[in-house]
């Protein structure tokens, strides 16, 4: 059986925290950007706040993509031994 590389299970935990906190970073910027629409109790449309919003969940869909296959990478260290 072979062993898990202590190392490189710390880089991908590492890693995942990381992309974690991202996400976590990028989804508050989603909400605070959804609720700048909103102004006296009306919801006012701003191109310029869409835009961000579209920006900021490309960008969580990359997050996401990339959170996947490193944890596909740390449960494979483990199917391995």
């Amino acid at each position: 059986m072979k062993k898990i590389i202590k190392d490189d299970f710390n880089r991908l935990l590492k890693k995942y925290k990381t992309l974690s906190a991202e996400k976590f970073e990028i989804e508050h910027e989603i909400l605070k950007s959804y609720e700048s629409l909103i102004v006296d109790n009306t919801i006012t449309i701003n191109s310029e706040t869409l835009t961000t919003i579209e920006s900021q969940r490309k960008r969580l869909n990359t997050v996401n993509q990339e959170m996947k296959k490193t944890d596909t990478k740390i449960l494979k260290m483990f199917k391995n031994n």
